[in-house]
């Protein structure tokens, strides 16, 4: 090797040795950004892609129930009760029609099935006793999945859009409590369509972000124009209708893949509720696309640094003479010294020409100054690498904690609910998640405004944490929905004995900014038992479960899921 160095000019050395450097740092870098930017980059686009879907999902199950409360609200409206002619009942859905125009149609149907009023007296005198929303609403207030508007696809006026509707309907009921007719209302699906225009930013859109809702049956109710009401079947999909959430990388069936985000809709408890799964996907190329340009840039950089540095050393080494060997002997001499870890000898000053004497005294005081360099640098690094894990830690403590009450989110609920069935296990002694969901928010909200609703909450939070021991842990899920964690319990009854005590305090009125208010809580008690599996998603669901029951049952209660 030295002897074909040794044949070479001393400028196409220092090119070759400047280019290899470059390659060198530049492969390293390449490595670094691959190792942490774009794991990084992926993970934070799949936090964004989950976060959306749980928007979406919390968007869907709002509208379906202002829907059903809707329909038991005009259900017993005493024009549709008790209206003495058509007119009356017409004026009174038309009426809420205005309100919600989302709503294309309202009407009202006989027991023998023919329309008696409706809103624009559109289907008045036709049977619809053969309709699904007809025959369900008999027997209570349900929700008819999406489909195509079959009798007022002429009727009501053309749209770019093709006609789709999700039905609403419930009994109508007389002075003795019988059925005497079927309030239906048919929800325009341009709502959804609406709402996912809103969460998609024109930000997202530019990077290819798409929200996907799908029926139960794998049937594509809104998404990108191709797809609509075909059928597709993802991992994704099998996931959230499972009921679960989060965010994977998949291939879908085009071939591409994706980054997607998961969750379902309503309960399967709940008629009045449809189980949809809400896919948000962004292609992975799209959501890379920041570090993949960032490592072009870094190749194309790196190329100019090599060709200008290239350059630079062959105009050097041309201007080099023989003094250049003995300065080259006296850094070989040197090197050799600090990699065998020996003190190094000074460099001798090299006479010749100008820059060689120059740098002959530049290279002894850079012997000089080098480990006092290294050791800046070394405590220049630590200092770095104190910042960075401290910030780490900063951020990692807002991934866990609810930005508006402070209380530890659903990410930290998650994290610490193994952590406490393995201590029931340890220990012995069962511990208990109770599922609160506040009764009377929606009102709270509507009335004194969203500001006042928040502080609701806040103070709500804070009631649950002064109602149970400092071990026990107190969590907000999302909306009015939180988590109580006890643990060390002597058995079903202490727990029961604490969500009876959390629910009179929360029974006591609440000073808000401006007002005084009294809401309550539903509380579902699941028990998890020393010897029990450790599964948290049924846990979480016994709890859930035992909430609905309560609030089917009349709200403001305790109510005990059964053991496994």
């Amino acid at each position: 090797m030295g002897g074909f160095f040794a044949k070479m000019r001393l400028s196409s050395v220092m090119t070759l040795a400047v280019c290899a450097t470059v390659a060198l740092t530049v492969a390293l870098q390449l490595v670094l950004v691959n190792h942490f930017a774009v794991r990084q980059a992926r993970e934070e686009a799949q936090l964004r892609l989950q976060q959306l879907s749980w928007q979406m999902r919390d968007s869907l199950n709002r509208v379906i129930e202002r829907t059903t409360g809707d329909t038991r609200l005009l259900a017993e409206l005493p024009q549709v009760r008790y209206a003495k002619n058509a007119d009356d009942s017409r004026a009174a859905l038309e009426s809420l029609q205005r309100t919600f125009p989302d709503y294309a149609w309202i009407g009202i149907a006989g027991l023998d099935g023919k329309v008696i009023a409706s809103t624009g007296r559109m289907l008045e005198g036709a049977n619809v006793g053969k309709r699904p929303w007809f025959t369900a609403g008999m027997h209570g207030v349900h929700v008819t999945d999406y489909h195509p508007a079959l009798l007022l696809e002429k009727i009501l006026p053309r749209k770019p859009d093709p006609w789709r509707f999700v039905d609403a309907s419930g009994p109508i009921l007389g002075a003795d409590g019988k059925p005497v007719g079927v309030l239906g209302m048919h929800m325009s699906w341009e709502w959804a369509r609406r709402h996912a225009r809103k969460l998609l930013t024109p930000a997202l859109r530019e990077y290819g972000a798409e929200i996907l809702v799908v029926r139960d049956d794998g049937v594509v109710l809104l998404g990108p124009a191709s797809m609509i009401e075909s059928k597709v079947d993802t991992t994704s999909l099998r996931l959230a209708q499972k009921g679960m959430t989060g965010a994977l990388r998949e291939v879908w069936p085009d071939g591409r893949a994706y980054l997607t985000g998961y969750s379902q809709t309503g309960d399967v408890l709940d008629p009045a509720s449809l189980r949809w799964s809400v896919l948000v996907r962004q292609t992975e190329e799209r959501a890379l696309a920041g570090t993949v340009d960032l490592k072009r840039r870094m190749l194309g950089w790196s190329a100019l640094l090599a060709l200008a540095l290239a350059g630079a050393a062959a105009m050097m080494a041309r201007r080099l003479t023989r003094p250049m060997a003995a300065l080259r002997e006296a850094i070989e001499r040197t090197t050799e010294a600090t990699r065998a870890g020996r003190e190094a000898p000074p460099i001798p000053r090299v006479d010749g020409f100008l820059e060689t004497r120059i740098l002959s005294d530049k290279m002894r005081d850079l012997v000089h100054s080098e480990t006092a360099h290294r050791q800046a640098l070394l405590a220049m690094n630590g200092r770095l690498e104190a910042a960075v894990a401290e910030r780490t830690a900063e951020l990692q403590a807002m991934l866990l904690r609810d930005a508006l009450t402070g209380l530890p989110n659903r990410r930290a609920l998650l994290l610490a609910l193994p952590e406490a069935m393995s201590r029931a296990r340890r220990v012995g002694r069962p511990c208990a998640l109770l599922f609160l969901d506040m009764d009377g928010f929606k009102a709270v909200n509507d009335t004194y405004g969203h500001e006042e609703g928040d502080e609701l909450l806040r103070r709500f939070g804070e009631r649950l944490l002064l109602g149970v021991r400092k071990t026990d842990m107190v969590a907000r899920l999302a909306g009015d929905e939180f988590v109580v964690v006890l643990e060390m319990l002597a058995d079903a009854a202490d727990a029961e004995e604490t969500a009876c005590k959390l629910l009179e305090r929360l029974k006591e009125p609440f000073l808000l900014h401006g007002a005084s208010v009294a809401v309550g809580a539903s509380i579902g008690i699941a028990l998890h038992r020393p010897d029990d599996l450790p599964d948290v998603d049924a846990w979480v669901a016994r709890a859930d479960h035992a909430m609905y029951a309560v609030k089917r049952s009349g709200k403001n209660g305790v109510a005990l899921a059964a053991s496994l």
